[in-house]
């Protein structure tokens, strides 16, 4: 397979697509003016424990207070045994093991500083969500301070090539309060870039320790790399062919960490130069811009709707124009195996998470359902998060599932709340703002209300209350009131403003809605 990764830089936002066989299979986009903070280290100081949740919160310097549950409170020693190399994680998260059963009252104190690392992004209404298990990700290695557990990834099944791994790592580690994992891209490295990246994480863990002596919390301790470094890193290796700038600095900034780590890799680092927008040369533009649409076409018509709430995510398959000639069931389960794979593709693409439910079409055979179930859950396996998904298809044809959710999905990231429908994708029609409007006026009436009043509208509105001969503008004067109308373009689509002609009073709350 064939793996390029393409870095767009402009001052207002970094966008980088990592592509395989010429297909975008994931795509970042960093902000200037909303970096992000996963991975970041912090020294922070818990502001309230509370017993009842089996959580902290804990103030890092951010707008809303961290959320700290008590499992993942680090006790000073953490040692993972010599049995836990069979239990390694490519991507091993510290909190699986050792997690404290003490009430966290007992751990934490209003006023404590711990050092911590965020895990999860501010979401919503949401603060961070950190953990005191600290970890420090390269490219063949994770490191762990404060522990002597040494793991291989389990990716790996030769039981002799993980021990004699192992034992390679324990060599070679110089400080016994560091462990280390063995990630999937460092199984075929060499000792020595294995001593290249312990040295440098082993530095790093150095200059935590001497900066979080220094500072008072809440503070910023050490900087997750930005996405493009975190992308070359997890990503970049003998098995990506090319990486292509489109920005100078970028470009010799790219070289620069690449050269310090794997000298032998820098000729893949390529300067794009040409006239045509990066995106648009390797035509990965128009399948970015398809990432931001409800609707994603598979094929033969086939579609399917992805929409996100607060709650979850859900996906609708919908067979479209795609009716099939004689086998309805073979039909369905085809339409169905390509929409599983479209839905695993759009989940890496757009970073959902949560909570996702799968309404597949119905099939009756239960073998069918299997085989769906059996190709979704392999088209999943290249996703890096982790995910969880039900063990049968529903008798509605549903399939939940959950997938780790770090930082706000990608739409967020790009888009903001639509000032006219708040989010709600939709407006009022304008026969119903006049309805709003009538019963307005119906209730002013009754209460002996003003009988000019002046109407602000925005021009849909007008529109249909002028059209047909004014049959609905003569409909709201005949409750006994004179209407001058105003128009305002710069109004909300579905909503009105109500004053007192003579006194200029506003008789309804600015941009009232029906």
């Amino acid at each position: 397979m064939r793996r390029d990764i393409f870095i767009n830089v402009t001052p207002f936002e970094k966008r980088i697509a990592l592509c395989e066989d010429g297909r975008l299979s994931e795509i970042v986009v960093d902000k200037p003016d909303n970096q992000r903070i996963v991975g970041n280290i912090y020294k922070g100081r818990v502001v309230s424990v509370l017993p009842g949740m089996q959580a902290a919160f804990v103030d890092i310097g951010l707008e809303k207070a961290a959320f700290l549950h008590a499992a993942d409170v680090a006790p000073v020693d953490r040692d993972g045994g010599p049995d836990d190399d069979d239990e390694a994680d490519d991507e091993f998260d510290p909190r699986r093991r050792g997690r404290s059963e003490k009430p966290i009252d007992t751990l934490l104190r209003e006023g404590q500083e711990i050092l911590v690392q965020v895990v999860k992004e501010p979401i919503s209404t949401k603060g961070a969500k950190v953990t005191g298990y600290l970890s420090l990700a390269g490219r063949f290695l994770v490191c762990m301070p404060n522990t002597s557990f040494i793991g291989v990834s389990k990716k790996s099944r030769d039981h002799s090539s993980r021990r004699r791994m192992r034992r390679l790592v324990q060599d070679l580690r110089s400080s016994p309060d560091v462990g280390f994992i063995v990630r999937t891209n460092g199984l075929t490295e060499t000792e020595d870039e294995f001593k290249i990246e312990m040295n440098m994480l082993e530095t790093k863990w150095a200059y935590i320790k001497s900066v979080a002596a220094e500072v008072s919390a809440p503070a910023l301790v050490l900087a997750e790399n930005e996405a493009a470094v975190g992308i070359l890193r997890d990503y970049f290796s003998e098995k990506v062919d090319k990486v292509i700038v489109d920005d100078r600095d970028e470009f010799m900034a790219i070289r620069a960490y690449i050269r310090e780590l794997s000298p032998d890799l820098v000729d893949r680092i390529h300067l794009y130069e040409e006239k045509p927008p990066l995106f648009d040369a390797f035509e990965i533009e128009q399948d970015v811009q398809k990432v931001y649409h409800e609707k994603v076409w598979i094929r033969k018509g086939s579609h399917l709707v992805i929409q996100t709430t607060e709650a979850m995510t859900t996906v609708d398959v919908n067979t479209g124009r795609n009716v099939g000639k004689d086998d309805q069931a073979a039909t369905i389960l085809d339409t169905n195996i390509a929409a599983a794979k479209e839905i695993a593709k759009q989940l890496r693409l757009r970073d959902l998470g949560g909570i996702i439910c799968c309404d597949f079409i119905d099939m009756d055979s239960e073998d069918d359902k299997e085989k769906l179930l059996k190709e979704f859950k392999k088209a999943l396996r290249p996703d890096r998060a982790p995910i969880t998904v039900s063990s049968s298809v529903s008798q509605f044809g549903l399939v939940e599932m959950t997938r780790k959710r770090v930082r706000e999905q990608l739409v967020k990231t790009v888009s903001e709340t639509c000032p006219h429908c708040q989010g709600q994708g939709q407006v009022l029609l304008p026969s119903s703002v006049v309805a709003g409007i009538e019963r307005w006026i119906r209730r002013s009436q009754g209460r002996n209300g003003p009988k000019e009043i002046t109407l602000v509208l925005p021009p849909r509105i007008i529109e249909y209350l002028l059209e047909d001969r004014a049959f609905a503008f003569h409909r709201l004067e005949s409750f006994g009131v004179n209407i001058e109308l105003v128009e305002d373009e710069e109004a909300s689509a579905d909503s009105y403003r109500i004053f007192h002609t003579r006194s200029l009073e506003e008789l309804t709350p600015q941009h009232h809605s029906a």
